[in-house]
């Protein structure tokens, strides 16, 4: 959402469409003064009409680029761009989908040829992508993710607090992500199952919601951590989350370059995060997080144990993490590389 809130007003105007109905970020984008408009109420963007209406808001609005993000936009999108006729057409992967129909590879193969630029938001997905779409590496450029750091509100914070009154003293453990299965929050429920049998006493914190949240609940009572686990839901800024924990945990199986774990690092929370996707090109092990392989909850056990048995580990990370978004992952450093991109393919420039 930065690109269309925060790129230089003068030179650029952002319009977001949404596919489906308007998700979390639509009123923060409005509500700062960008227009976002949607396909309708059809089921899924698949359905004849609602392609048909996508189509009719790329001819009425006449943008000079269309920039489309995640699967369903990267597919439906761009073959309403080119049916539009839209000047210039980029995309954005933000992840390694290796369990992609066939069929949708194929047409994926053939948008990539007739797109502008294609854009990947870390080297591992590039290399994966240019793989599944028989391309050399070098016709997808990389443009890392980055953030600007948020600040907490006393109000949230003072409510979240009493959302938490139940950890006493005990280490709080995180995760900022959407309920879903490529996240593996099964995988940390079974690590902390695995603390509390050492002895090792955590509370655990979600911040999200989406399908898994009725199986992972369900789960956390099997594993007798019902009261030792809260389902926060959507929770935002989710800075006053990461304000009041002790250690932040993205269990990923799947990743490209995650957002939630860049603002964990500015903010100061030391980090476990799994090798998937990009999350390597941010985390050197033991410098600047902990690494640990995806599916492995003694590994996500160990990991987090020795961070609670450690303050100076802690502290080091605290350091160091905040240090390497500064130098390398920050929003200003993404906007000035997306507006460089936009200058390079807009005909009006």
């Amino acid at each position: 959402m930065s690109a269309a809130t925060r790129l230089p007003r003068g030179e650029f105007e952002s319009v977001i469409c949404c596919l489906a109905e308007p998700g979390l970020l639509a009123g923060e984008a409005q509500r700062a003064g960008v227009r976002v408009v949607c396909v309708g109420d059809f089921p899924g963007v698949r359905h004849p009409l609602a392609f048909a209406r996508l189509v009719r808001l790329i001819r009425a609005e006449r943008p000079d680029v269309v920039h489309t993000h995640l699967q369903a936009a990267n597919l439906y999108g761009r073959c309403a761009a080119l049916i539009a006729g839209a000047p210039a057409i980029v995309a954005t992967e933000h992840n390694v989908y290796a369990s992609k129909a066939a069929r949708y590879v194929a047409v994926e193969r053939w948008l990539a040829r007739r797109s502008d630029a294609l854009v990947a938001v870390s080297e591992e997905v590039r290399r994966f992508l240019a793989s599944q779409l028989a391309l050399d590496a070098s016709a997808i450029r990389v443009i890392h993710n980055g953030i600007a750091p948020a600040m907490p509100t006393e109000r949230g914070l003072a409510a979240l607090r009493q959302r938490l009154a139940f950890v006493g003293g005990r280490p709080l453990i995180g995760v900022v992500a959407s309920l879903t299965a490529k996240k593996g929050h099964e995988h940390l429920l079974r690590a902390l199952a695995a603390l509390r049998d050492r002895g090792v006493g955590c509370v655990a914190v979600f911040a999200g919601d989406g399908p898994e949240r009725s199986r992972l609940q369900s789960m956390a009572a099997t594993l007798g951590l019902a009261n030792d686990v809260l389902f926060l839901g959507n929770w935002r800024p989710a800075a006053e989350v990461f304000a009041l924990l002790d250690v932040f945990v993205l269990p990923s199986v799947v990743e490209g370059l995650p957002l939630a774990l860049l603002e964990a690092m500015a903010a100061g929370v030391p980090v476990v995060a799994t090798t998937v996707g990009g999350v390597p090109e941010v985390i050197a092990h033991g410098v600047n997080g902990l690494l640990v392989p995806p599916a492995s909850p003694p590994a996500l056990a160990d990991a987090i144990a020795s961070l609670a048995g450690s303050a100076a580990l802690r502290q080091q990370l605290r350091e160091r993490g905040r240090a390497t978004v500064a130098a390398g992952f920050t929003e200003e450093r993404y906007l000035a590389a997306l507006a460089a991109l936009y200058r390079e393919l807009s005909p009006r420039r």
